[in-house]
């Protein structure tokens, strides 16, 4: 009987730790309290299941493809802080990001126990609606449903931000499985679309250029890949070079009222600062925590000329929340060791992407665009919100196409 009970509970914390992690989309469009509690949840379920089942998963689990290599990028930001020390942000800032791999390593060891897939799919498209639904409400009531006003949905640093950081990922992977995956009924294509497009308005309606840009790219790559089923792969190849081509020349020659690049040349600046900090430090970066402090620091010296436009001002970023580039930002933070070891991460991760494409996995196929299009200028991969996105896409790519059968709950005797 006690067993029986123990297993029970296991089974129970499973469950509730599958049910947290697929609540991740829907916190992330609640705020910070929303994701950071369903990461922390569905890891102390898993660790809190580990102790009654009373085995321990770390040796098994440590040699997958992905955690492996994820595990080696942690150490290279705790190696750079243990040479640095601690910035502004403490000790606990640097040294609680393995959360993030936690929850990998939690959901990839329940997925050989149980369906997680399904759950987790089902989660981001619940998170897409929730998304859409206190946006809607926003600008037609003045606030969502949990109360926060229409300004923080206009404001481009909070849930206008947040919501569109997690869009430009949602938005090519339903278009895409929704295109790709023949096997779908008419029912289930129409839902995916109406997803995928539900995505793309939420994009559209936040007008953050650097989701647009990384969701476009995506979509194109999943259109490149269905040109191969009709023509060659060098044609397709040479096709979708020439409409990333035609796209920068239309970003930088056709003239538009809004086109501003101000914050292109603030962040031209930063890189030019980003790069000295590196220089500084080659081997191990100035530590994630440390970042902005040395980056104030580095401005301050004198060491790095401002940047000077192509209109003949003189731009100055004295200070800056992060370096608006992934390659810098890694390369600056964690220094050439922490960017070699997440090189070495980002090609196991397109390897999981590409191993199977078939039915709902066809989605995955645009991430790699999507992820390396919002490096070039976009959000930093250290942030509150953008590594617990990482983490729910990392897990995607590593689960298998083909669901498993559940366990099933342990009978009551």
């Amino acid at each position: 009987m006690i067993d029986t009970t123990r297993r029970l509970w296991e089974n129970r914390l499973d469950t509730a730790a599958v049910l947290f992690g697929a609540l991740l989309p829907a916190g992330i469009v609640v705020g910070n309290a929303g994701f950071e509690a369903t990461i922390a949840l569905t890891g102390v379920c898993w660790i809190v299941r580990s102790f009654l089942a009373g085995k321990n998963p770390l040796p098994r689990l440590i040699r997958h493809p992905i955690l492996l290599p994820w595990l080696a990028w942690y150490g290279c930001v705790m190696i750079s802080l243990l040479w640095n020390g601690p910035g502004d942000k403490g000790w606990a800032h640097d040294v609680v990001l393995i959360r993030h791999l936690i929850f990998c390593a939690a959901l990839l060891d329940i997925s050989t126990r149980r369906e997680v897939t399904r759950p987790l799919l089902i989660g981001l498209g619940a998170g897409v609606c929730w998304a859409a639904l206190n946006t809607s409400l926003a600008y037609l009531i003045g606030h969502d449903l949990i109360g926060k006003s229409l300004e923080r949905y206009a404001n481009k640093l909070k849930e206008a931000e947040r919501i569109a950081s997690f869009a430009a990922y949602a938005a090519p992977f339903f278009l895409s499985w929704g295109i790709l995956d023949q096997n779908l009924n008419q029912r289930k294509r129409l839902l995916i679309f109406s997803l995928g497009t539900l995505s793309v308005v939420l994009m559209v309606v936040f007008r953050i250029r650097t989701a647009v840009l990384g969701a476009g790219a995506g979509v194109l790559l999943a259109v490149a890949y269905l040109a191969t089923r009709f023509i060659s792969t060098r044609t397709a190849v040479i096709l979708f070079l020439l409409l990333g081509f035609a796209g920068g020349l239309g970003v930088k020659y056709i003239p538009r009222p809004t086109h501003n690049m101000d914050s292109m040349y603030d962040r031209i600046n930063i890189w030019k600062v980003a790069w000295e900090m590196w220089r500084e430090h080659p081997f191990v970066g100035v530590s994630v925590s440390a970042w902005r402090q040395v980056y104030a620091r580095t401005v301050a010296s004198g060491s790095v000329q401002p940047y000077v436009s192509p209109d003949g001002r003189v731009v100055r970023s004295p200070d800056a929340m992060h370096s608006h580039s992934l390659f810098f930002q890694i390369l600056s933070s964690t220094g050439l060791l922490g960017a070699l070891v997440f090189a070495w991460l980002f090609v196991c991760i397109v390897r999981m992407v590409v191993r199977d494409l078939s039915g709902w996995r066809y989605g995955m196929l645009p991430w790699p665009a999507v992820f390396l299009m919002i490096g070039l200028t976009g959000w930093n991969i250290f942030g509150a919100q953008y590594l617990p996105i990482f983490a729910f896409w990392v897990v995607l790519a590593a689960l298998p196409a083909k669901r498993i059968k559940p366990s099933g709950r342990p009978e009551i005797q």
